[in-house]
C-alpha cells in the first residue's frame, strides 16, 4: 500500500524546489521531509529524487509524482462531487 504523507513530501520538493521550503508549506521540519522522502525511496527500492539544486525527480520519482497528483484531483473531485 502506498503512504500518501510520504508521496506529498516527494511532490511538495519538486514543487517549491527544495526541502526547506516543502517543509514551511507542509509545517514540518526539513529533517522530517527528508525522511519521508529517504524511507519512500527504501520502500520503492530505488532513488526517487536527485538532490540537485533545485531536486529533481527521477524516472520512478516522477512516474509517483504523477500518481499523487491524479489522487489528489479525484479527491478533489469527490469532494466537490458531494458537497453539492
Amino acid at each position: 500500500m502506498i503512504d500518501y504523507k510520504l508521496l506529498e513530501a516527494i511532490a511538495m520538493v519538486v514543487q517549491e524546489g527544495g526541502f526547506e521550503k516543502a517543509a514551511t508549506l507542509m509545517n514540518l521540519t526539513q529533517s522530517a521531509v527528508s525522511q519521508r522522502v529517504r524511507l519512500l525511496e527504501e520502500r520503492a527500492g530505488k532513488i526517487l529524487l536527485s538532490r540537485t539544486s533545485p531536486p529533481q525527480p527521477t524516472d520512478a520519482g516522477q512516474k509517483l509524482i504523477k500518481h499523487y497528483l491524479q489522487v489528489r484531483l479525484l479527491e478533489d473531485s469527490l469532494e466537490e462531487g458531494i458537497s453539492d
